[in-house]
């Protein structure tokens, strides 16, 4: 599929999004941030375009695939093109129109990076089986330090059909037990409260972050997996 994109230009344009990954040596596919393909799935397409610090550009296939999302055609020949034999870090700026800027470190990986890698990927792993529900919300400094978070109209109503006291989040570092907090009046609110605090503290949020609530889209459960960015 055709991109909308002055190739000349994607360099110098603004990254919209940033995550970086491991190159794996035994795996023949590279693994996709899950928390990026859930916030721009309606903007990716199969096919995305990767251009590297000196221009050059690279076509790989995208399954698209939300809850395992990978690249699978063209990874093969990337590898070989940056002589990718051992564990490197590959850095992923989404610019816009299934278009990113790469930049691929030459140095091997220290196994530290490596693990937290690895257990990011089983760590990000959907709660549930069949459909599910994403909810975005936009962090500002002010909510990671907060006590409480408040929940759009939407999430709140979803987590109300289940009449919770309170909820689980499934974090990548630690899952927190939440009260939640909902009431009618004097207006309608959602939010979560106690543990809240120590949620943010354990993942380190402390400045702006997108943040994917993923939950059962068949009932309300109470166990909600919270997705971010990947950065090693």
């Amino acid at each position: 599929m055709k991109n909308n994109f002055n190739e000349d230009d994607v360099i110098n344009r603004m990254s919209r999004y940033q995550f970086s990954i491991i190159h794996l040596q035994d795996e023949v596919v590279g693994f996709v941030d899950r928390a990026f393909a859930i916030l721009y799935d309606d903007d990716l397409e199969r096919q995305w375009t990767l251009r590297d610090e000196e221009g050059n550009r690279h076509v790989v296939t995208y399954n698209k695939n939300l809850q395992k999302p990978m690249l699978i055609g063209g990874w093969t020949e990337l590898r070989h093109i940056y002589e990718l034999h051992d564990f490197h870090t590959i850095y992923f700026g989404y610019v816009g129109d299934s278009c990113f800027h790469i930049t691929i470190f030459p140095s091997k990986c220290k196994p530290l990076s490596i693990a937290r890698f690895l257990k990011r990927i089983e760590a990000d792993q959907p709660l549930f089986n069949g459909p599910k529900l994403h909810f975005f919300i936009f962090l500002n400094p002010n909510q990671c330090n907060a006590s409480h978070l408040d929940l759009p109209a939407d999430f709140g109503n979803y987590l109300r059909q289940g009449r919770f006291k309170y909820i689980f989040l499934y974090g990548p570092r630690k899952t927190v037990k939440c009260k939640l907090l909902l009431r009618n009046h004097p207006k309608k609110s959602s939010k979560i409260g106690s543990g809240w605090k120590e949620f943010c503290t354990a993942h380190g949020f402390h400045q702006t972050i997108d943040l994917v609530f993923e939950v059962d889209h068949m009932k309300s459960n109470q166990n909600v997996k919270v997705l971010t960015y990947c950065n090693f």
